[in-house]
């Protein structure tokens, strides 16, 4: 297993504060990560990954692809044209 080093950001968002013209800011922890290593592990642009975790552990994984009940390549409208008389 390969390891590479990183460091957790903050993202930090505005909530409206109580009085008039107040605002104030929550911070919470953030992991970014990108470049090419991500792609030759096989996760490409849009493909839906599925992120399991427990007390100091994260695992990041392709996200199950859903089970096709029927076959796509079957036709149901010219099913259909052909049963009406």
């Amino acid at each position: 297993m390969q390891k590479k080093k990183m460091k957790v950001l903050y993202s930090s968002r505005s909530r409206s504060g109580s009085y008039i013209g107040g605002n104030s800011y929550t911070t919470t922890p953030k992991i970014s990560m990108e470049g090419k290593w991500l792609e030759s592990l096989g996760f490409n642009i849009v493909d839906a990954i599925e992120v399991s975790f427990e007390e100091n552990s994260i695992r990041i994984s392709p996200a199950p692809q859903p089970v096709m009940v029927c076959d796509p390549k079957e036709s149901y409208q010219s099913d259909a044209r052909s049963t009406k008389r």
